[in-house]
């Protein structure tokens, strides 16, 4: 069975596959200060509480964007499968034609997520991951990946708007019928929502005028956990997948697997 894993500043998500099926997943909050041991036996019951033993995992791989988190991570996995973890990152087959100033720069998450959408979705396309940060990913015609769009996600405005208005309520993140809300909270909900939802609609039609794709229908792949708050996009098709991180990291790691010793 194959561990694979997505590290960022807010969980580390984990996902189990057996041989092609993703037949497990769960997460855990991204904390510096818990101990190896601790999290050993953390992700010890989550792992046997879906009726797989750690002696089933045979291979890890981890997409990381907090580097801090990376020494770390090796001696967590080294404690509780004796195994070491393929990072995507240099050195690493991802099949994707990266088409930026600087490939390195690009993060791990957003290459592994273009890898599973390129693999599954016809370009052009763009990868929307509205998560705790926000991404929007492209794809050109010619199956290259030319940059994208970094933005908080609602769920951190949520916490901006909680921490900096001391006197306001905090509010759930959902959408609501009218837009004009009638009390502070419906206020609130109705600004965080549309907010962001109008950000991620803007930001694709800008997208599609400056690329000359107003005309033609795109792909959209949406994920992360907030993806379902986006319902529709003018002229666009709409491919819903939670788990494209998980089959990214399983895409690259079979690109790579023969190599992992050498």
């Amino acid at each position: 069975m194959l561990l694979a894993a997505n590290i960022n500043n807010k969980f580390i998500e984990f996902g189990i596959f057996d041989n092609e099926k993703l037949i497990g997943n769960f997460k855990i909050k991204t904390d510096i200060n818990r101990s190896i041991d601790e999290l050993s036996f953390l992700i010890k019951n989550l792992i046997m509480e879906r009726n797989i033993k750690l002696q089933d995992i045979d291979d890890v791989i981890g997409s990381n964007v907090v580097p801090e988190l990376t020494i770390f991570f090796e001696k967590l996995i080294k404690n509780l499968f004796n195994k070491k973890v393929i990072f995507v990152g240099t050195g690493i087959k991802t099949g994707l034609d990266i088409k930026c100033e600087n490939p390195k720069e690009v993060g791990s998450d957003r290459i592994t997520m273009a890898v599973a959408a390129l693999s599954s979705t016809k370009s052009p396309l763009l990868i929307v991951n509205m998560s705790h940060v926000t991404t929007i990913d492209m794809i050109n015609k010619d199956n290259k990946f030319i940059g994208g769009l970094i933005f908080p996600g609602i769920d951190l405005c949520q916490e901006v708007l909680k921490k900096e208005s001391a006197k306001l309520p905090n509010v759930e993140i959902v959408a609501q019928e009218k837009i004009i809300g009638n009390s502070t909270r419906s206020a609130m909900i109705s600004g965080l929502y549309r907010s962001y939802i109008n950000a991620c609609k803007g930001i694709i039609s800008d997208i599609k005028n400056s690329n000359d794709l107003n005309n033609d229908k795109i792909n959209i792949v949406l994920t992360g956990d907030f993806s379902e708050l986006l319902d529709d996009v003018e002229n666009s098709n709409i491919h819903r997948d939670k788990f494209l991180i998980f089959e990214g990291l399983k895409i690259i790691y079979n690109l790579n697997k023969n190599n992992k010793n050498k």
